[in-house]
């Protein structure tokens, strides 16, 4: 596996879980008062108190075990991902670490640092400090695919069908506060036809037997009602995965903005001719510190 492929492969893993988790949450509405106790409605009011953030900070992990294809004893990959995000126009700025199993053809721990603005993606190659600029913003390449609102409606389907069910557990301390505790039980064939429809890809009902059954663990703050903390595993053809996303510093400021153009290498009239999304990272790379605002940005 080269250093390009895994930071391609990190970019794709990043926006799939900026966009399709973090920006799911997109929904209308507010928290009740009194605090309700259907978990339903907790989950409905806490999508709509989380997707009126004007931003928040995401840290997510992903441990795939892929052994049940490989056949590889130590099959685990694992990608950590901290994120500041700007909700309503699905901006961000992140660093992905990626490790990979020696045995899978890694053993190098893959750092990428990138900034999505709503015209241009920027990456940084972390052995040179420079900045890769690519014609590929949320307003240009990345841009397409369910609006926010469209999200929503699946979301608040999924919520209100009466195939899924929920469980509600004990308040507990969180990122947040205190929380309250729904497991929303959900269904793999409703999902599925859900996500079909939001994609515009409709899913046979063949395929949609093959869809598991998803279990989706979810902390509440009781005082604000936005999400906190999600937490799920899936298991699908011969693979698992272990998901956890954690929100915090809800609706405190953030810089997303371009670096500074002297440090700044612009792709946008060769790009698709070569080169790599993410910059390469060598085996010298320590684990990076958690992600603060670039000081250096303008």
């Amino acid at each position: 596996m080269t250093d390009g492929t895994s930071g391609r492969a990190a970019l794709r893993r990043l926006v799939a879980v900026v966009v399709a988790s973090t920006l799911a949450l997109a929904a209308c509405g507010s928290s009740a008062s009194p605090r309700p106790t259907d978990p339903r409605k907790i989950l409905i009011d806490a999508i709509g108190a989380t997707a009126a953030l004007p931003t928040l900070r995401l840290h997510g992990e992903v441990a795939a075990n892929a052994g049940g294809i490989t056949g590889q004893p130590n099959a685990v990959i694992t990608i950590a991902l901290d994120a500041d995000v700007d909700l309503p126009t699905r901006q961000f700025v992140a660093r992905t670490t990626t490790q990979v199993p020696q045995n899978l053809g890694g053993g190098v721990q893959q750092v990428a640092d990138v900034i999505v603005t709503t015209t241009a993606t920027f990456n940084r190659d972390t052995r040179t400090g420079r900045w890769s600029k690519f014609p590929v913003g949320l307003g240009g390449g990345l841009a397409g695919g369910p609006t926010n609102a469209q999200i929503a409606a699946m979301i608040t389907a999924l919520l209100s069908n009466p195939s899924t069910t929920f469980e509600l557990g004990e308040a507990g301390s969180c990122t947040l506060g205190t929380c309250d505790r729904v497991v929303a039980h959900i269904d793999g064939q409703t999902l599925g036809a859900a996500l079909g429809q939001l994609l515009g890809v409709p899913i046979d009902a063949a395929t949609g037997t093959t869809i598991p059954n998803v279990d989706v663990e979810i902390l509440v703050d009781q005082s604000t009602a936005v999400i906190s903390e999600l937490r799920t595993q899936v298991s699908i053809a011969g693979t698992s995965a272990r998901i956890l996303l954690t929100l915090t510093n809800p609706g405190q400021p953030i810089q997303i903005a371009p670096p500074p153009a002297a440090i700044t290498d612009d792709f946008g009239n060769n790009f698709g001719g070569g080169g790599t999304i993410l910059g390469d990272v060598g085996s010298d790379i320590a684990p990076p510190a958690p992600l603060e605002p670039e000081p250096s940005l303008p």
